[in-house]
Protein backbone atom coordinates (compact mmCIF):
# COMPACT_ATOMS: atom_id res chain seq x y z
CA UNK A 1 0.00 0.00 0.00
CA UNK A 2 2.79 2.42 0.85
CA UNK A 3 4.41 1.78 -2.52
CA UNK A 4 1.24 2.71 -4.41
CA UNK A 5 0.81 5.93 -2.39
CA UNK A 6 4.47 6.89 -2.92
CA UNK A 7 4.22 6.11 -6.64
CA UNK A 8 1.07 8.22 -6.94
CA UNK A 9 2.65 11.21 -5.17
CA UNK A 10 5.81 10.99 -7.29
CA UNK A 11 3.87 10.74 -10.55
CA UNK A 12 1.59 13.63 -9.53
CA UNK A 13 4.65 15.78 -8.87
CA UNK A 14 6.19 14.89 -12.21
CA UNK A 15 3.05 15.90 -14.06
CA UNK A 16 3.12 19.42 -12.62
CA UNK A 17 6.82 20.23 -13.01
CA UNK A 18 7.12 23.11 -15.51
CA UNK A 19 9.50 22.91 -18.44
CA UNK A 20 12.33 25.44 -18.24
CA UNK A 21 12.88 27.25 -21.52
CA UNK A 22 16.45 27.99 -22.50
CA UNK A 23 17.48 31.10 -24.38
CA UNK A 24 19.69 30.92 -27.45
CA UNK A 25 22.23 33.73 -27.72
CA UNK A 26 22.45 35.11 -31.24
CA UNK A 27 25.95 35.86 -32.53
CA UNK A 28 25.95 39.57 -33.43
CA UNK A 29 28.90 39.12 -35.79
CA UNK A 30 26.63 37.08 -38.09
CA UNK A 31 24.32 40.04 -38.84
CA UNK A 32 23.95 41.30 -42.39
CA UNK A 33 24.57 45.05 -42.00
CA UNK A 34 23.17 47.66 -44.40
CA UNK A 35 22.82 51.42 -44.80
CA UNK A 36 26.01 52.23 -42.90
CA UNK A 37 25.52 50.13 -39.74
CA UNK A 38 28.80 48.63 -38.61
CA UNK A 39 30.31 46.31 -36.05
CA UNK A 40 32.67 47.23 -33.22
CA UNK A 41 34.37 45.34 -30.43
CA UNK A 42 35.59 42.60 -32.75
CA UNK A 43 32.05 41.97 -33.96
CA UNK A 44 30.57 41.73 -30.46
CA UNK A 45 28.51 44.94 -30.88
CA UNK A 46 26.57 46.60 -33.69
CA UNK A 47 26.76 50.38 -33.99
CA UNK A 48 24.31 52.72 -35.63
CA UNK A 49 25.54 56.19 -36.59
CA UNK A 50 24.20 59.52 -35.39
CA UNK A 51 21.86 61.44 -37.71
CA UNK A 52 21.50 58.50 -40.12
CA UNK A 53 18.14 56.76 -40.45
CA UNK A 54 17.58 53.43 -42.12
CA UNK A 55 20.74 51.66 -41.02
CA UNK A 56 19.88 48.02 -40.38
CA UNK A 57 21.13 44.71 -39.08
CA UNK A 58 19.39 41.51 -40.21
CA UNK A 59 19.74 38.20 -38.37
CA UNK A 60 18.84 34.65 -39.35
CA UNK A 61 17.20 32.96 -36.37
CA UNK A 62 16.88 29.26 -35.56
CA UNK A 63 13.41 28.02 -36.38
CA UNK A 64 10.89 25.50 -35.08
CA UNK A 65 7.66 26.04 -37.06
CA UNK A 66 4.63 26.53 -34.85
CA UNK A 67 6.69 27.49 -31.80
CA UNK A 68 6.24 30.78 -29.97
CA UNK A 69 9.31 32.88 -29.23
CA UNK A 70 10.35 36.04 -27.41
CA UNK A 71 13.42 38.08 -28.29
CA UNK A 72 15.50 39.97 -25.73
CA UNK A 73 17.65 42.83 -27.05
CA UNK A 74 20.28 44.72 -25.07
CA UNK A 75 21.41 48.09 -26.36
CA UNK A 76 21.22 51.85 -25.95
CA UNK A 77 20.26 55.14 -27.61
CA UNK A 78 21.22 58.47 -26.10
CA UNK A 79 18.30 60.66 -27.15
CA UNK A 80 14.62 60.47 -26.29
CA UNK A 81 13.65 61.11 -29.90
CA UNK A 82 15.70 58.17 -31.20
CA UNK A 83 14.34 54.68 -31.52
CA UNK A 84 14.80 51.28 -33.11
CA UNK A 85 12.29 49.34 -35.14
CA UNK A 86 12.28 45.56 -34.69
CA UNK A 87 10.87 43.63 -37.62
CA UNK A 88 10.32 39.88 -37.92
CA UNK A 89 9.85 37.74 -41.00
CA UNK A 90 8.42 34.63 -39.33
CA UNK A 91 7.78 32.71 -42.54
CA UNK A 92 11.30 33.11 -43.90
CA UNK A 93 11.40 33.59 -47.62
CA UNK A 94 7.63 33.02 -47.83
CA UNK A 95 5.10 35.61 -48.98
CA UNK A 96 4.59 37.26 -45.58
CA UNK A 97 7.59 39.60 -45.50
CA UNK A 98 8.70 41.66 -42.50
CA UNK A 99 6.22 42.91 -39.89
CA UNK A 100 7.00 45.15 -36.94
CA UNK A 101 7.21 43.59 -33.47
CA UNK A 102 5.48 46.04 -31.17
CA UNK A 103 6.11 49.75 -31.34
CA UNK A 104 9.20 51.79 -32.08
CA UNK A 105 11.38 51.26 -29.01
CA UNK A 106 13.87 53.49 -27.27
CA UNK A 107 16.47 52.04 -24.90
CA UNK A 108 17.00 55.40 -23.24
CA UNK A 109 20.35 56.57 -21.87
CA UNK A 110 22.66 53.80 -20.79
CA UNK A 111 22.25 50.15 -21.61
CA UNK A 112 18.96 48.33 -21.12
CA UNK A 113 17.45 44.99 -22.09
CA UNK A 114 14.05 44.97 -23.78
CA UNK A 115 11.82 41.96 -24.36
CA UNK A 116 9.99 42.23 -27.67
CA UNK A 117 6.42 40.93 -28.11
CA UNK A 118 6.20 37.19 -28.79
CA UNK A 119 5.77 35.84 -32.29
CA UNK A 120 4.81 32.49 -33.76
CA UNK A 121 7.37 30.88 -36.05
CA UNK A 122 5.67 30.15 -39.38
CA UNK A 123 8.55 29.07 -41.58
CA UNK A 124 11.72 27.05 -41.84
CA UNK A 125 13.91 30.15 -41.35
CA UNK A 126 13.10 33.35 -39.50
CA UNK A 127 14.68 36.75 -39.99
CA UNK A 128 14.92 39.60 -37.47
CA UNK A 129 15.77 43.08 -38.72
CA UNK A 130 16.73 45.97 -36.45
CA UNK A 131 16.42 49.39 -38.08
CA UNK A 132 17.74 52.70 -36.75
CA UNK A 133 15.10 55.42 -37.08
CA UNK A 134 13.56 58.56 -35.67
CA UNK A 135 14.36 62.23 -35.62
CA UNK A 136 17.36 63.64 -33.83
CA UNK A 137 19.09 60.27 -33.90
CA UNK A 138 22.17 59.85 -31.84
CA UNK A 139 24.49 56.92 -32.07
CA UNK A 140 23.14 53.63 -30.76
CA UNK A 141 24.44 50.13 -30.16
CA UNK A 142 23.10 46.62 -29.91
CA UNK A 143 25.22 44.59 -27.51
CA UNK A 144 23.16 41.45 -26.98
CA UNK A 145 20.40 39.43 -28.63
CA UNK A 146 18.76 36.22 -27.45
CA UNK A 147 15.80 34.11 -28.54
CA UNK A 148 13.69 32.19 -26.00
CA UNK A 149 10.90 29.71 -26.67
CA UNK A 150 7.71 30.66 -24.84
CA UNK A 151 6.40 27.58 -23.05
CA UNK A 152 2.83 26.69 -23.91
CA UNK A 153 0.29 25.15 -21.61
CA UNK A 154 1.66 22.01 -19.99
CA UNK A 155 -0.76 19.10 -19.88
CA UNK A 156 -1.49 18.01 -16.34
CA UNK A 157 -1.02 21.36 -14.62
CA UNK A 158 -3.48 23.73 -13.06
CA UNK A 159 -6.75 23.15 -11.25
CA UNK A 160 -7.82 19.95 -13.11
CA UNK A 161 -4.55 18.22 -12.18
CA UNK A 162 -4.89 19.35 -8.58
CA UNK A 163 -8.45 17.97 -8.40
CA UNK A 164 -7.36 14.64 -9.90
CA UNK A 165 -4.43 14.41 -7.48
CA UNK A 166 -6.70 15.16 -4.48
CA UNK A 167 -9.27 12.63 -5.70
CA UNK A 168 -6.55 10.00 -6.05
CA UNK A 169 -5.33 10.65 -2.52
CA UNK A 170 -8.89 10.31 -1.16
CA UNK A 171 -9.34 6.99 -2.98
CA UNK A 172 -6.03 5.70 -1.60
CA UNK A 173 -6.96 6.82 1.93
CA UNK A 174 -10.34 5.02 1.71
CA UNK A 175 -8.66 1.85 0.47
CA UNK A 176 -6.26 2.02 3.37
CA UNK A 177 -9.11 2.50 5.89
CA UNK A 178 -10.99 -0.50 4.48
CA UNK A 179 -7.94 -2.73 4.96
CA UNK A 180 -7.46 -1.70 8.59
Amino acid sequence: MRNSLATFVILSGRITVPVVARADTIDLSQAVLAGGAGSIGGGSKIKFDAQVTGESATFTLPSIPGGQYAIQVTGHKDASSSYFQFLIDADGSGPGGFVQLGENLNFGSGFATLTLPTFTDLGATDFLRIVNGGTGNTAGQITGLSLSPVPGAIVGTGLPALLIACGGLIVLARQRQQRI
